[in-house]
């Protein structure tokens, strides 16, 4: 693995050269594609458009996040920013420098990257969406996959640049993201939600209540997964903040290491989001599809940008002084939000139709 790394922070040290007048785009993108990003604020967007794209977005993106969290731990890999400064490997040579940046100090582990998996997760998603509705609509572009593909394999790659750039990811960990990711969408998709929403398949013969039972159980054995991992390294002897003291010894700017770069706060964040999905997700979310005329866009967009406020407020003031409270609490608004931004807020924006329809 030495060196694996140390061919890696060679790539690194030229890539920091060559797009250095590319600096601005490439924090850019690192913000863009921030996992929280995508379930905190696209995830209420998508949902004021289209309910079950919505549903897939958040089983995606919420699996994906605890998969590499989890990931991240078993593999036990370093990041670039730190390991040139913990090795021996440089001893009695030069020493690479690498420039950091703002985002560069995260502090779960490296491997896999986590904007890499989240960004193949979006772009497979989005191309679907935009497949169906160019199929299954009167609106149909001949030339739209000439455009799409190459927007979404040049987004791709822009990603995985950009978190080489700031020296937070080795080549090989970015790489591996990008094949989790895109391995994780198209078989939650087709495995999961479609057959679940559209009910066909083994669905049916289960039952809505048998498969929300099995979803719910599922979420259990998740988290059971991520605490047997957690006291697995404990019982191995490996603490598993360990990165998170190395972030702060060789962060040259603490202020910018934040606590949702940790692997107990994507845990709490994504198994929450998970929860609230198994416990909300039927195929009635079929109704807020994006093409139905009973739903008012207007209304859906205010009510969801209500949610939206409401629920950062109440993150914005949960306990930070005891770790345990403020990640069960983390747990709990993401499994209360799921529900809001599915059920609730799309059935206040069809009230004013279902009066019409009554009269």
């Amino acid at each position: 693995m030495e060196q694996l790394y140390a061919l890696g922070v060679s790539a690194i040290e030229v890539i920091q050269v060559w797009f250095a007048d590319y600096e601005g785009y490439l924090e850019m993108v690192n913000d863009v594609f921030n996992p929280n990003h995508m379930l905190e604020i696209l995830f209420p967007v998508v949902s004021i458009v289209d309910s079950v794209f919505a549903a897939q977005l958040v089983l995606c993106m919420a699996f994906g996040n605890w998969l590499n969290a989890v990931m991240k731990w078993w593999l036990v890999e370093d990041r670039p920013y730190w390991w040139i400064r913990e090795t021996d490997f440089y001893t009695g040579g030069r020493r690479p420098i690498l420039k950091q940046f703002r985002q560069t100090c995260e502090t779960g582990p490296g491997c896999p990257s986590g904007h890499s998996e989240t960004a193949a997760i979006l772009l497979i998603l989005t191309i679907c969406w935009v497949s169906h509705l160019m199929n299954d609509r009167k609106c149909y572009v001949w030339w739209w996959k000439y455009v799409m593909y190459p927007v979404c394999a040049a987004s791709l790659l822009s990603v995985m640049l950009a978190r080489l750039f700031i020296a937070v990811h080795f080549p090989h960990q970015v790489l591996a993201g990008a094949l989790v990711g895109g391995f994780l969408a198209p078989a939650l998709c087709i495995y999961v939600t479609d057959p679940y929403i559209w009910q066909y398949g083994v669905h049916v013969e289960y039952g809505v209540g048998k498969t929300m039972a099995w979803h719910v159980a599922s979420v259990v054995t998740i988290i059971a997964i991520s605490g047997v991992t957690y006291y697995g390294l404990v019982l191995c002897g490996f603490d598993p903040q360990w990165t998170i003291k190395l972030a702060f010894r060789w962060c040259e700017s603490p202020q910018n290491i934040h606590v949702t770069t940790t692997p107990m706060f994507a845990l709490a964040h994504s198994t929450g989001y998970l929860l609230g999905w198994a416990l909300t997700v039927t195929p009635s979310v079929a109704q807020y599809r994006h093409y139905t005329k009973s739903r008012s866009l207007i209304i859906s967009a205010f009510t969801t940008t209500l949610i939206y406020y409401t629920f950062k407020c109440l993150q914005d003031n949960v306990n930070k002084e005891h770790a345990l409270l403020f990640y069960f609490q983390i747990f709990l608004l993401c499994a209360l939000k799921v529900p809001f931004l599915l059920r609730v807020g799309p059935a206040v924006a069809m009230l004013p139709y279902s009066k019409v329809k009554k009269d």
